[in-house]
């Protein structure tokens, strides 16, 4: 039995996201695609998002003397010094970090999954990160084997790192089948339409949207096409709240009402990019861009930067832009709005979407786990 030690840190960072989806989607996989694995997944007290579960998968969560907040200061260290003996009893014989993060004794064989370096290119965005960029740097370098997300993003490892090339090994991410099941049923009847009655088109945005995300272009976008196609313009997931210079743009155009911000389930978010004139993905840098494979698989045109990842995943099933470009962006939006350029990106869509599996994604992730043995 390959006993496998995942340090779950993402689970305690984020409540939702592309890397704790990662990982969930290829561990919950593993053992039906891989015999003979056993993940040890190592979390931290309190978890933010969904923990992954199976009978391949189990559990250890880090040791506390006791819960106050002053034992934690005081018995840091011995908990620590508790919690690594537990998983050295466990003798695990493979690391694989979630978030960068160093293995507790440098004699076990490390896996590092990298997903971008966009702390790297935009660090006046990304605030103070310094620290994390070198920690990232040490653990990348030091690891047996590396998985990439992407071409793209093999390429920023060589070109940021000292990593062996050798070492690499691209693994894209795949789409979950929950988004392949839609019908004109369910957009009718779904609570969504129910509450705001929407029969005008509308574009989607999904996730955050700070910093290199580009939704102000989108918004400012948004704002020239709205008048002439009496649109909305939906946004799910993110920060609860516009920016104060974004509201005073809608107020000012009369278009406050036509901007919605949602929070949806998957099922609710399959239903809005079934019925969706398209999904916009305005995004300056992405490590790879699970949305654009949740669009194909339900039906959605797609909108996107033209950035190199966007280009590997999407290939021709996307219209794509400058993404500094608003302009550029309107006219874009627009001209999804044709049926049969409509009807043209969903049938390629579909097709281009069959080439990603997390089926296959856990299969080739099992297949770096044996070869480090």
């Amino acid at each position: 039995m390959l006993r496998v030690l995942v340090d779950g840190a993402i689970y305690g960072l984020q409540k939702s996201g592309g890397i704790s989806r990662y990982f969930s989607e290829t561990l919950v996989r593993l053992g039906r695609n891989c015999d003979g694995i056993q993940i040890i997944l190592h979390l931290p007290r309190h978890c933010q998002a969904t923990i992954p579960r199976a009978n391949w998968i189990r559990e250890i969560k880090d040791f506390e003397i006791m819960p106050q907040k002053i034992s934690r200061v005081i018995f840091g260290d011995v908990s620590k010094s508790v919690t690594n003996a537990r998983l050295r009893m466990l003798r695990p014989q493979v690391f694989h970090s979630t978030y960068y993060t160093l293995p507790y004794s440098a004699r076990i064989k490390s896996v590092v999954t990298v997903h971008d370096f966009i702390h790297e290119k935009f660090p006046a965005l990304m605030g103070n990160s310094h620290c994390f960029i070198e920690q990232k740097r040490r653990v990348i370098e030091a690891a047996s084997a590396i998985i990439a997300v992407s071409r793209n993003t093999k390429e920023d490892v060589l070109k940021y790192t000292k990593a062996d090339e050798t070492k690499i090994t691209v693994i894209h991410h795949g789409i979950n089948d929950a988004f392949f099941v839609s019908s004109p049923s369910e957009l009718t009847s779904c609570k969504f339409w129910k509450n705001y009655k929407i029969n005008n088109p509308y574009w989607l945005y999904v996730g955050y949207r700070g910093f290199y995300k580009n939704f102000g272009t989108l918004l400012r976008a948004f704002v020239r096409i709205a008048p002439q196609t009496e649109g909305y313009l939906i946004a799910v997931g993110g920060e609860p709240k516009l920016e104060p210079w974004q509201v005073d743009l809608l107020i000012k155009n009369r278009l406050e009402k036509h901007v919605l911000h949602l929070h949806a389930t998957d099922d609710d978010l399959r239903i809005l990019y079934s019925g969706a004139a398209a999904f916009v993905f305005p995004s300056l840098e992405e490590g790879f861009g699970i949305p654009l494979l949740e669009a194909m698989a339900c039906g959605a045109p797609i909108v996107a930067s033209d950035i190199p990842v966007f280009r590997e995943v999407a290939a021709d099933s996307a219209l794509y832009f400058d993404p500094y470009d608003e302009e550029a962006l309107a006219e874009a939006m627009k001209k999804v709005l044709d049926e049969d350029v409509r009807l043209d990106f969903i049938e390629r869509g579909h097709n281009r979407v069959s080439a990603f599996s997390w089926e296959f994604a856990a299969s080739k992730l099992g297949d770096v786990y044996k070869s480090l043995l």
